[in-house]
């Protein structure tokens, strides 16, 4: 009865255009947004936006260990906060380190890892055989640290005895605080001293200095020649170095099976007993890497080769596709409860057959001594004469700096994006396109380089000077948007980290071995709701410019005279000259007439008046 009455019926029609007006005010604007909350300043605890300056948070130097040194890298720890490493190097160049050569093998070559709570000792010391230019922490098991010396060796440390030092390193620093007998207390303040558990066979390593090296994701495994498989241990296994040698090599630190053994069994006991009764009797190193000391050996060789000639490109730096990259925050083997890789390696590579994973991108590229920038493959292909795999030629090799390619950086936002940095510029690519940024020439060299974690458009780079020039390309393109001095000697590595969404940190090393810690200001670290997307349409229109010049130039080559001699036309007479000119009227005439047909002002019927 309700919904037939006619006082419903008058309702309804009264009400529904109010009502239909605010459905539409509602899809309009959102009458529930709280405008006092969006005028609130979001982290404005944390930083003030008018505040653009790096804040120095920290700095980490050692009178004994860092002095009269360089530091070459600088590695955040992948799992514990307030844990940085520093690899120290000698400040000497070619000559000088031969004349020297008797103090530096009397001068130990070292790593320093450092926490927040003790700047001035470090929680451990890493002795390598010779100077460490290159380092990484394992991103699946941070207990295992591998390195590239100067004599082309790669190095391997176990720290896992050390691990709950490393955690518990704020209560070490509070009580060293707390306890001022412990301050003068000789053995607490000793940082113990970590040897290396294996090093690569000299004969089989790099012949000149390792310059950079990554290790590959838990999700893939480089097999022979290069053809990627599934990696069933889920575990980062294997590494990859570039040396000046102008060789890429892959390696493997698990225990590689003897063809003839039938398992872990038929692995030679015997003399792997007796190297570790001799390492027991010279230090407590661990046996995790005894299999590898001094046997170990690439698995795969891709060299650098040159597009035209003989010889090799000397390699400086390496840069894998982001399908392959390490998600450092990724700690999945720890977290779920299975075995750290340290217990892991010595299981041996199984000898069945390797499922190949498909649509995985083997291209890489690498930066050169030279200033060239390659783009080539790891991945072995068959020769058309000889029908055998041979390493890949490169796809292009570009000279693109007026000096050593120091740095190249994948951005953390976008695959196909990268930054190459060297000599006085730096330069912006996209992968399977040509450079789409580049820098006029700087009064300084650029010495080291990093994007940002948390904003797509915001990248430092460091220069000899010891100042770090600060790009903002939502700001502006032409110019850094800050330029700030860290240090009165140049800068050497530039490492992000992101503490929190409300803290990041920049880890910043000169070249007189001092680590600065950096903490990045609110401007610098918050990104604008659509600079993901901006920053993304940026790059594509600047691709889109160069692809526009790119065919201009073609169609401008292909229209270009040539400049023979041509033979000029007769001259026409008047009488010719007047036909012609009357043809021409008429054809005129005949199309008007087609045209205002289709208008609708002439008929089909109407005469044209043609010139005879």
């Amino acid at each position: 009865k309700i919904n037939q009455s006619e006082e419903l019926s008058t309702f309804v029609k009264s009400v529904c255009p109010r009502f239909k007006l605010a459905l539409q005010q509602n899809e309009i604007m959102d009458v529930f947004a709280d405008d006092y909350n969006d005028l609130i300043e979001v982290d404005g605890v944390f930083g003030n936006k008018a505040d653009n300056n790096l804040k120095e948070y920290q700095s980490f130097t050692d009178l004994e260990f860092s002095k009269n040194k360089s530091i070459a890298q600088i590695d955040w720890h992948p799992s514990i906060k307030g844990i940085v490493a520093v690899a120290y190097t000698e400040k000497l160049k070619y000559d000088d380190r031969v004349d020297l050569s008797s103090r530096i093998l009397m001068t130990p070559s070292l790593i320093l890892i450092w926490g927040f709570s003790d700047p001035i000792h470090p929680q451990l010391v890493l002795e390598a055989p010779e100077d460490i230019y290159t380092f990484k922490f394992n991103p699946t098991d941070p207990n295992i640290v591998a390195a590239g010396c100067i004599n082309g060796q790669v190095v391997m440390w176990d720290i896992s005895q050390y691990e709950a030092r490393l955690r518990n390193h704020k209560n070490t620093g509070a009580r060293a605080n707390k306890t001022r007998s412990d301050l003068f207390d000789v053995e607490y303040q000793r940082s113990p001293v970590v040897h290396y558990a294996a090093v690569s066979s000299i004969e089989s390593s790099h012949k000149m200095a390792v310059m950079d090296l990554l290790w590959l994701p838990d999700s893939v495994e480089v097999a022979r020649m290069g053809v990627p498989v599934e990696n069933k241990a889920q575990a980062s296994c294997q590494l990859i170095t570039v040396g000046i040698d102008g060789n890429v090599m892959f390696w493997d630190i698990r225990m590689q099976k003897p063809a003839g053994a039938a398992g872990l069994g038929g692995l030679g006991a015997p003399a792997k007993k007796e190297k570790e009764t001799t390492k027991e009797k010279f230090s407590s190193i661990p046996a995790t890497f005894a299999h590898l000391d001094l046997q170990w050996k690439p698995m795969n060789v891709v060299p650098l080769s040159k597009l035209t000639g003989p010889g090799l490109h000397p390699g400086v730096t390496i840069s894998i596709s982001q399908q392959l990259q390490i998600v450092k925050s990724k700690m999945q083997n720890l977290v779920s409860g299975n075995p750290p890789l340290i217990h892991r390696t010595n299981s041996s590579v199984s000898r069945q057959r390797p499922v190949e994973v498909e649509g995985v991108n083997t291209k890489f590229f690498a930066g050169t001594e030279d200033g060239y920038l390659i783009y080539t493959d790891w991945k072995a292909e068959k020769d058309p004469e000889s029908g055998k795999l041979v390493s890949s030629k490169p796809v292009y090799a570009i000279p693109c700096h007026a000096g050593p390619v120091h740095c190249l950086l994948r951005s953390p936002f976008y695959n196909h994006i990268f930054m190459s940095v060297g000599g006085w510029s730096w330069s912006i690519w996209k992968e399977g396109e040509s450079e789409i940024l580049q820098t006029s020439r700087s009064n300084f060299k650029f010495t080291a380089a990093c994007w940002s974690t948390t904003r797509p458009g915001v990248f430092y780079i460091g220069r000899e000077d010891g100042n770090i020039d600060v790009w903002d390309l939502m700001d502006r393109s032409h110019e850094p948007s800050m330029s700030q001095n860290i240090s009165s000697s140049a800068v050497t590595s530039i490492v992000p980290y992101r503490v929190s969404s409300k803290q990041v940190l920049l880890g910043v090393g000169d070249n007189f071995g001092t680590l600065h810690i950096l903490e990045v200001p609110w401007s610098l670290r918050q990104a604008s709701p659509n600079e993901l997307t901006a920053m993304s349409s940026y790059f594509e229109r600047e691709c889109s410019r160069i692809d526009y010049y790119k065919d201009r130039d073609a169609n401008r080559e292909e229209k270009i005279v040539d400049s023979s001699p041509q033979i000029p036309a007769a001259l026409e007479t008047d009488e010719e000259e007047e036909e012609r000119l009357k043809k021409s009227f008429n054809n005129y005439l005949t199309m008007e007439k087609e045209f205002l047909v289709k208008l609708g002002l002439k008929k089909e019927d109407d005469p044209v008046q043609l010139i005879h």
